[in-house]
C-alpha cells in the first residue's frame, strides 16, 4: 500500500521516531483532514516569524500525515518546520532552498505531526504588493493505541511489521 499517497489502513503498525528511539503504535481509527489556514495580510516585501500552527497539533494518541499542502491564495514562498528548529523540503546543504509556491500547489509530500510536533510556517512576501495568504492542508488523522514492548527493543516481535514514521524528517 502507497501510505504516502492513501494514509494508513486501520490495524497497521507504524513505528514513531522522534530521534533515535521508535515508539510503537496501531492504528486503530482514522478519519480525513482538510484544514484551511488563513494568515494576516502580508505586506509588500515583507517576511512572517515563523508561526507554529497550533490547530494541527494533534491530541494525545492521535497522529496526523499531511500529503499535500496547497497555496490557495498568494504568490509567497512558504517556508515550514518541524519541530521548530528544523527546516522541511530543502536539503543539508541548503536547508532554507525547501519551500512550497504557488508553482507547486498541490505538491505531494509527507508531512507527519504528533503531540507537541505541530508545522511551524513562515510566508515570504517578495511581490510589490500586499497579500493575504491561505494554506490548505490535505491528510489523515489517526487514532492510534501504543504497543507495549520492553525498554530499548527496537522492533516489534518476529512476525509483526511495523512501518517507521519519522518526526521531523531526517535529521542529518
Amino acid at each position: 500500500m502507497d501510505y504516502a499517497e492513501n494514509g494508513f489502513r486501520i490495524g497497521d503498525n507504524v513505528a514513531i521516531m522522534i530521534g533515535d528511539t521508535p515508539k510503537f503504535y496501531k492504528i486503530i481509527h482514522r478519519d480525513s483532514i482538510f484544514y484551511v489556514d488563513d494568515h494576516s495580510a502580508l505586506a509588500a516585501a515583507s517576511t512572517e516569524s515563523f508561526s507554529e500552527i497550533t490547530n494541527l497539533d494533534p491530541p494525545i494518541n492521535q497522529l496526523y500525515q499531511f500529503n499535500r499542502i496547497a497555496l490557495v491564495r498568494g504568490n509567497v514562498k512558504v517556508y515550514v518546520k518541524q519541530p521548530a528548529a528544523t527546516n522541511r523540503f530543502g536539503t543539508n546543504k541548503s536547508p532554507e532552498g525547501g519551500y512550497l509556491t504557488d508553482e507547486y500547489d498541490e505538491m505531494k509530500l509527507n508531512l507527519f505531526c504528533i503531540e507537541d510536533y505541530p508545522p511551524n510556517v513562515q510566508i515570504v512576501n517578495d511581490t510589490l504588493s500586499s497579500i493575504t495568504p491561505r494554506l490548505r492542508w490535505h491528510g489523515y488523522r489517526y487514532q492510534i493505541e501504543k504497543i507495549d514492548v520492553p525498554s530499548g527493543v527496537k522492533s516489534l516481535p518476529a512476525g509483526e511489521v511495523s512501518t517507521p514514521v519519522r518526526i521531523g524528517g531526517i535529521s542529518n
